[in-house]
């Protein structure tokens, strides 16, 4: 078919990925029992040289549900605005800035997005807007700022964040989280935060900046710490995987804004690829999507996503 993707540098498609969320939305339902419903997901298709495949039409892809075949009925280009919270928990160190200011101009007319810092407690910086001049005014101010040794709420902002996406009933919901770690502070438990995000549809991005995670803080309980911590490791490891997001470890604080920008190219380059769900039955747990095509790299959710 004649591509009507959208290009992105070459600097940015360094991963090879398949990124794959349900749409908010499903299709029309007829009326009855056993009627069929209609699910959309995202994908982003790379080959070995983790350059986008801009190519595939309906017959290249493979959708399973629990094992189960369904019918492709379309793949087309991703063409609506994606709804985006980014969520920035970098213990005041700044580290983030340049990355995002890259990612905002690389989705400008492309998104909305809201941008929030995560500090003791979870602050928003940025409202919801497509302005991209209103992202970088706000980004510009998140440089050096006093350092928040004793933990964040990272785990409270991906669960908030995916509430308000929800709430607006986002047709494309993202979230981009970028930590450097370190001791987490709320007590949300894990699989209420996945359930939540599992609820949204959003996909859950994470760029980990290791090497710049904070000491570990002075506790009177350990318990509570290790079990939330526990917590924190198991959102930002599970969530990416069942939401179709990825998560990116960054070794050296040089390629921070590398890791980025390259999840501004995996939204930027995604089909929305829909299909059918029969009737009846106990709803589906797992999601799988594949194409054929040799080469290609499938990052997929592993948690299937609910009809309406």
């Amino acid at each position: 078919m004649t591509s009507r993707r959208l290009h992105v540098p070459a600097f940015m498609a360094l991963t090879a990925a398949v990124t794959l969320t349900a749409g908010p939305h499903t299709g029309a339902q007829s009326e009855g029992r056993g009627a069929a419903t209609t699910l959309s997901v995202f994908a982003t298709v790379s080959d070995r040289r983790h350059v986008p495949i801009e190519d595939l039409e309906s017959s290249d892809f493979l959708v399973k549900e629990d094992g189960k075949d369904r019918t492709v009925l379309s793949a087309v280009p991703a063409a609506g605005p994606l709804q985006i919270i980014v969520l920035v928990d970098d213990n005041g160190t700044g580290i983030f800035r340049y990355g995002l200011a890259r990612f905002a101009e690389s989705l400008q007319g492309r998104a909305e997005m809201s941008i929030r810092v995560v500090t003791n407690q979870v602050q928003t910086v940025v409202n919801f807007t497509p302005d991209v001049k209103v992202w970088l005014a706000g980004i510009s101010r998140m440089t050096v700022r006093p350092a928040t040794p004793e933990g964040g709420q990272l785990i409270e902002g991906i669960v908030t964040a995916a509430s308000d996406l929800r709430k607006r009933e986002a047709r494309r919901p993202v979230i981009l989280a970028l930590t450097v770690g370190g001791s987490e502070q709320s007590p949300r438990v894990s699989n209420e935060v996945l359930d939540e995000l599992w609820r949204s549809r959003a996909a859950l991005h994470v760029v980990f900046a290791e090497t710049i995670a904070r000491p570990a803080p002075a506790v009177t309980k350990p318990s509570d710490l290790l079990e939330n911590n526990f917590n924190l490791s198991k959102v930002i490891g599970d969530g990416p995987k069942e939401s179709g997001g990825v998560r990116r470890d960054v070794l050296t604080a040089g390629l921070v804004q590398t890791e980025v920008q390259q999840v501004a190219a995996d939204l930027l380059n995604q089909y929305e690829v829909t299909y059918a769900r029969p009737g009846g039955g106990n709803a589906p747990r797992k999601l799988q999507v594949s194409v054929r095509r040799g080469g290609a790299t499938v990052v997929a959710p592993a948690r299937a996503q609910p009809g309406k």
